[in-house]
């Protein structure tokens, strides 16, 4: 998709049907804004001038809201800003998916806030009012229990923030920073509580089953131990995870998470809903013209050599079923840290398809697709036919008129079926 950097009419609801049934899919994002459950940055925040001395690397948001009290600095948009900025119809919330770098902090290296910032103050940027990033925007180990309830309320509209079609602009960071050498050959061991391994004293038992290590240190709920080498480690996590091989342990892993931003269950399943309804674009080119004249670039990519609109993956022939089909497979096929995380995830993109798909059909803008089937005198569609659809639904049934009207089924790409009467 080609972007003019020069301003373009502002998007209205009354531009075209689709615009406010798409738009309500975010009303379950502006109830978490509203609620306090997600916070957004001011990207001013970020963007300005000597912000580097300010906020020399990223903070907890308890962190940030603290100095907000503290310093009588402007860092978070009230819920009114935060929920009047969703809804401008101009993508000026970004949403930052990038792959954790650690478990303790997501950025150990300072590359993710540097690049964030570059962004801000790059044209591409320049229109971004928000910023959401999980680390800053959603409340983070230790909670007290409100915070918990927050952060729970805020995890179940997180494809949203990515999703919103007019909301947000998706700032994509592919890449996973080099390790530090400082955190070569660190490990965590997660214990069950109260059992063999939680508590100082089964030291002894995690060396017989692990093999040599150094700096051994219990914290909480887990240990944090380094090998001598980096190659070391790795082998014993991938001892240590084997079933029943470290009895108490709910998993073992390197401390610094080098995986790749595709192989991450959660970033997956992130940059899918960001394109999710770009894809459908394809088949309502009515809407996917005025988006394209009107709206800056949905997805950006942020690491690398600098700001750049990121590049369409889907084929313009793959049709929707075949799409759905393959994130699908991408998402079970990925890592979650979280056990569970996958068939939650699965359903979140699962709802999320239907939704947008019944938000377009209804938009009045009729999808293109090649009909098979009788004619009365007039050269319509009458009697029996059947319609494949450009973007993977197929209706084979009764028309009338050249509409839809009888008996008839429909196969939506997703793979929902409607067998019944239809009326025109």
């Amino acid at each position: 998709m080609l972007y003019s950097m020069g301003k373009a009419a502002a998007l209205t609801a009354a531009d075209h049907k689709g615009i406010p049934l798409l738009a309500a899919l975010d009303e379950a994002l502006v109830a978490a804004l509203r609620s306090g459950a997600i916070k957004l940055l001011r990207a001013e925040f970020l963007r300005a001038d000597g912000s580097e001395a300010v906020l020399p690397e990223l903070l907890r948001r308890q962190e940030l809201e603290q100095m907000e009290k503290e310093r009588g600095i402007r860092i978070f948009l009230t819920p009114e800003e935060a929920v009047a900025a969703l809804r401008s119809l101009s993508r000026e919330v970004a949403g930052l998916t990038y792959g954790w770098a650690s478990p303790d902090h997501p950025d150990v290296t300072g590359e993710y806030l540097a690049n964030v910032r570059r962004f801000l103050r790059h044209p591409l940027g320049e229109h971004v009012t928000a910023l959401f990033w999980d680390f800053s925007s959603l409340p983070q180990k230790p909670r007290t229990g409100s915070e918990d309830e927050l952060f729970s309320q805020a995890l179940k509209v997180m494809g949203d923030v990515y999703a919103s079609l007019f909301g947000t602009i998706v700032i994509r960071h592919r890449s996973v920073p080099a390790r530090p050498a400082e955190l070569d050959g660190e490990v965590v061991i997660l214990v069950e509580k109260g059992g063999g391994l939680d508590g100082a004293g089964a030291e002894a038992e995690l060396r017989s089953a692990l093999g040599a290590f150094e700096n051994p240190r219990y914290e909480e709920g887990r240990w944090r131990v380094r090998f001598p080498t980096h190659a070391a480690a790795e082998e014993a996590v991938e001892a240590a995870s084997a079933a029943g091989a470290l009895p108490g342990a709910i998993a073992v892993f390197l401390f610094y998470n080098g995986r790749p931003y595709l192989a991450r269950g959660w970033t997956t399943f992130e940059s899918a809903v960001s394109t999710e309804a770009l894809a459908r674009l394809a088949y309502f080119p009515g809407l996917g013209k005025l988006l394209e004249e009107r709206l800056t670039p949905k997805v950006v990519e942020i690491d690398g050599a600098g700001p750049r609109v990121a590049e369409m993956e889907d084929r313009a022939d793959e049709g929707m079923g075949p799409r759905n089909k393959r994130v699908i497979a991408a998402i079970e096929a990925a890592s979650f840290t979280g056990k569970g995380d996958k068939p939650v995830v699965v359903e979140l993109y699962r709802d999320y398809a239907i939704k947008v798909d019944n938000a377009m059909n209804a938009s009045g803008e009729v999808v293109q697709g090649e009909y098979e089937g009788e004619y009365n005198a007039a050269g319509e569609r009458e009697g029996r036919g059947v319609k494949r659809y450009a973007d993977g639904g197929v209706y084979e049934g009764e028309w009338k008129a050249g509409k839809k009207e009888g008996r008839g089924v429909y196969r939506w790409a997703d793979g929902t079926v409607y067998e019944g009467e239809w009326k025109a």
